[in-house]
């Protein structure tokens, strides 16, 4: 819920807070059984996922919940790395990285692939240019956080997402900081 509201930075919305509140008096049985709680649980679940599904624009059968927003980047840098490892493994990250991105880039580098870092200005931002100098043919994956967690500096994802289509490179965007700010 943190991270749909304000990136942890604010006390929780209202209709957060008592959604947060349905879940634990009426939510807490395996959405997986078929017994009454159970059946509520589900219910309740999915309409969390549709709700969420909307504000981010996807699909609810899209919309994976994990534990916090350092599993999901791992579990996406992790599984995407995986998926192209035929492609290459060159992963791309910029210098600004959360801690979660740079812990799965120095993981990916361990285990014998390779990582460029993207320089950013003195405000913190890359470019789209110095990302397109990065690229390889073996860059499997490159990663661009969407706003800074300490700085706020928001990053041009636009313009890397066209670079990075143009190479045919994914992009996992970190948008953790920016969801909830509706950029």
């Amino acid at each position: 819920m943190g991270y749909f509201d304000a990136a942890s930075s604010v006390p929780l919305h209202p209709v957060a807070r008592q959604a947060l509140q349905a879940s634990l008096d009426e939510g807490w049985a395996d959405p997986a059984r078929l017994h009454r709680e159970g059946r509520r649980a589900r219910l309740l679940l999915d309409a969390a996922r549709e709700a969420a599904a909307e504000a981010v624009g996807c699909r609810p059968d899209e919309l994976t919940f994990t534990t916090s927003g350092t599993r999901a980047v791992h579990t996406g840098v992790a599984g995407v790395l995986g998926g192209r490892r035929r492609v290459g493994r060159h992963l791309i990250v910029s210098a600004v990285e959360h801690s979660c991105v740079l812990h799965a880039a120095d993981a990916h580098e361990a285990a014998g692939g390779s990582v460029s870092q993207v320089a950013v200005d003195r405000a913190g931002a890359v470019t789209a240019d110095a990302y397109r100098e990065a690229l390889r043919p073996d860059t499997a994956l490159a990663c661009l956080q969407s706003a800074n967690h300490e700085v706020g500096t928001e990053q041009p994802v636009a313009e890397v997402a066209a670079v990075c289509r143009e190479a045919g490179v994914p992009l996992l965007v970190d948008a953790a900081q920016s969801l909830g700010w509706g950029r």
